[in-house]
């Protein structure tokens, strides 16, 4: 759990990135946006690439706890996938502001610590798809021609571009909505007919 004032600069740690890149994502400038010293800030984090880190261990670990759990239970592939893209449509509708942080590329190009982040969240989100993908091809819920793994990635590409072009429209398009119509086609192209 982080303390308030620590949930404060990592909301406004995203919100200066969405607006003005990660150049903007500055102690200063949080500390100027937030009313605080800049030592203050440091008081609550080492540095910049620690609320970064942290924003990324945050994002990994409710997805974890959700995956974690619709594996736990006995719910269908179909009912599991569309309960862990919903949850993630869920997080990205309510900080809307996380997906400028999360689909950055700019952020962790430079950063061996912060790229080894992400990358294990895409490998962690990857290997939860693939495990209930692969659920239901036991349970003859999805096509078992095409590799769980490579049903996952169609998975998680198709949502990501979903979730992209919803940033990029500055969203003006309901993401829930959307995100429910994409289900629909992935599940028509994924299922056993």
């Amino acid at each position: 759990m982080h303390t308030d004032r620590q949930n404060q600069i990592i909301e406004e740690s995203i919100k200066l990135i969405h607006t003005q890149g990660i150049q903007g994502m500055t102690i200063k400038n949080i500390s100027n946006a937030i009313g605080l010293t800049e030592a203050a800030i440091y008081r609550h984090f080492k540095s910049k690439d620690e609320i970064l880190s942290t924003i990324l261990d945050d994002f990994r670990l409710n997805l974890e706890t959700k995956a974690q759990s619709l594996l736990a239970s006995n719910l269908s592939a179909k009912e599991a996938l569309d309960n862990l893209l919903n949850h993630m449509v869920d997080m990205f509708c309510a900080k809307p502001f996380i997906v400028s942080v999360i689909f950055s590329d700019e952020i962790f190009k430079n950063k061996q610590k912060l790229s080894n982040k992400i990358t294990q969240l895409i490998k962690q989100n990857n290997e939860y798809f693939r495990l209930i993908v692969e659920g239901g091809q036991k349970n003859k819920e999805i096509r078992t021609d095409i590799d769980a793994n490579e049903l996952a990635i169609i998975i998680m590409g198709s949502f990501r571009m979903v979730i992209k072009n919803w940033q990029l429209s500055k969203q003006v398009y309901s993401l829930k909505l959307r995100g429910q119509e994409l289900f629909a086609a992935l599940f028509k192209i994924i299922s056993i007919k």
